[in-house]
């Protein structure tokens, strides 16, 4: 056997696998009773086939699963970006959605460095890298302040607006002078 051969069986068999990882099953508790007997034998189909591989998942963020239909869910997380006033007071510069407090809104709101920022069950890999990245900025363009912050708040998602819930997480902050 030659190797355009074995590749063209690599090829074959990733695709296979592909295609077996990517077959649309519900969530085992969004399965309706109707559907739960076939749904739950392709759903231990699927995971035995995908043994040998099942490790790639977690190791390489690889995956074939995706949803037609997403909606966003009702709890999200607003960035924030501070800056520490010589008093002590935190001065808000960007609030996502607060027109009155913008500033740099056109570089953060844009779609290309969003997913650096955009939480959805854990923070992205590279949440902390942008966030010293952005901090040093806040310092670097407001030599009064004595230190920066970003921060994520809980906020719930409805037609009549964002509804703060008071509840702030991956918090960044930057003294002066300190190093990252």
């Amino acid at each position: 056997m030659k190797w355009p051969q074995i590749r063209a069986g690599l090829i074959a068999l990733a695709i296979a696998f592909g295609l077996i990882d990517g077959l649309p099953l519900p969530p085992p508790d969004d399965t309706p009773a109707w559907e739960a007997g076939f749904v739950d034998g392709l759903r231990h189909a699927q995971r035995t086939v995908m043994w040998p591989v099942a490790w790639m998942h977690p190791r390489f963020r690889i995956a074939q699963r995706w949803a037609l239909y997403q909606a966003p869910r009702a709890e999200r997380w607003r960035l924030w970006v501070e800056g520490r006033a010589p008093g002590g007071q935190w001065v808000i510069l960007y609030r996502a959605g607060d027109a009155e407090h913008a500033e740099d809104a056109e570089m953060l709101e844009c779609g290309r460095i969003r997913g650096a920022f955009d939480i959805t069950d854990r923070p992205p890999d590279q949440y902390g890298a942008f966030a010293d990245w952005l901090t040093a900025r806040v310092l670097a363009r407001h030599p009064d302040f004595t230190g920066a912050r970003m921060r994520m708040e809980k906020v719930r998602l409805s037609s009549d607006g964002v509804t703060p819930l008071g509840q702030f997480a991956y918090i960044h902050v930057r003294d002066r002078g300190a190093a990252p």
